[in-house]
């Protein structure tokens, strides 16, 4: 199960990258020191090729 802050919701990526498919979706991590908060970044992935999270 997955949880998901108040008012957040996980993007979708079923027609971002247009013909290319499967499409989906990943997480991206980044270092961050302890003191700071890590941002959560999706991106739609297919064939090895990134494409942008379409928005809501």
């Amino acid at each position: 199960m997955e949880l998901y802050p108040t008012g957040y919701t996980i993007p979708y990526c079923s027609h971002a990258c247009g013909p290319c498919s499967p499409c989906k979706r990943v997480m991206l991590s980044f270092k961050c020191s302890i003191a700071e908060s890590c941002p959560v970044v999706y991106k739609c992935v297919s064939k090895g090729k990134f494409y942008h999270v379409p928005s809501n």
